[in-house]
Parts: C-alpha cells; structure tokens; sequence
C-alpha cells in the first residue's frame, strides 16, 4: 500500500509538469528555491518546437545536454556578479515526451584544479524537473 502510495504521489506530481505537444502551451517549474535558478523556468511548447526559459546570475555557465530521454541543463556558480541573465534553450523530445532537469553545482561542490572529477563532494541538486507528453 505504501509502495501504491508513492506511486500516485509520483504521478500527479508529474501531472502537474506535463502539457501536450499540439498548439501552444507553457508549464512553469516551481521548485527553484534554493538553486542557481533566479526565477521560475518556464517550458513553453510551440506546436511541438519546445523551450525553456529562465534567468540566472550574469556569471553562472549554463550548458545543456540530450542524456538519455532527458534535456539535462548544468548550471555552474561561478562567482556572483550582481546581474542577471535570461537564457532560453531547446529541448529535444524522445519517444513522445520532452524531459528537462536543472543540475546545479555550486563552487563548494567542485574542482576547478582537477578536469577528471568536476564533482567532488556530492551529485548535483536536480530541481527542478518537468516533462511534456504529447499523445
């Protein structure tokens, strides 16, 4: 019962993050406090041509990358500068649905000294995550 719990937990957390691909729709992402992240992300679907948009400080390094079936986007501190950035990336669906999670790894979590290991003292915090399903 617990397990069945969790799972629709799960769900309509999903639910909540989920749009579908056809005409135009847009989700926002919550769960950034606490993150790189200075304002909400905002997925926005444009007849299946999907984007994310989102404002962080002018000196985070933002890159992205397809792994898997998730759109992962790296958010890197690099100092504070006072200003901020608006960025919009695109996402790329896999098998029907459009995945995305925020990495953010903060100088306290990493080595600049060493290229091997960028992560050092633990995984980075993946929030906040959304998804889009098209039927």
């Amino acid at each position: 019962m617990k397990n069945f719990t969790l799972a629709l937990a799960l769900l309509l957390v999903m639910a909540s993050f989920t749009t579908n691909l056809t005409g135009t729709s847009s989700v926002v992402l919550s769960d950034y406090e606490g993150t790189l992240l200075e304002s909400a992300p905002i997925l926005e679907n444009n007849n299946g041509d999907v984007t994310v948009t989102f404002t962080v400080d002018e000196n985070v390094i933002v890159s992205s990358s397809l792994i898997g079936s998730s759109n992962e986007i790296f958010l890197v501190e690099n100092g504070d500068s006072q200003q901020s950035k608006t960025v919009t990336l695109g996402l790329h669906p896999v098998d029907g649905k459009v995945e995305t999670a925020f990495n953010n790894i903060y100088e306290n979590n990493y080595d600049v000294a060493t290229m091997d290991a960028l992560m050092t003292a633990k995984n980075p915090d993946r929030r906040p995550r959304g998804a889009i399903i098209w039927e």
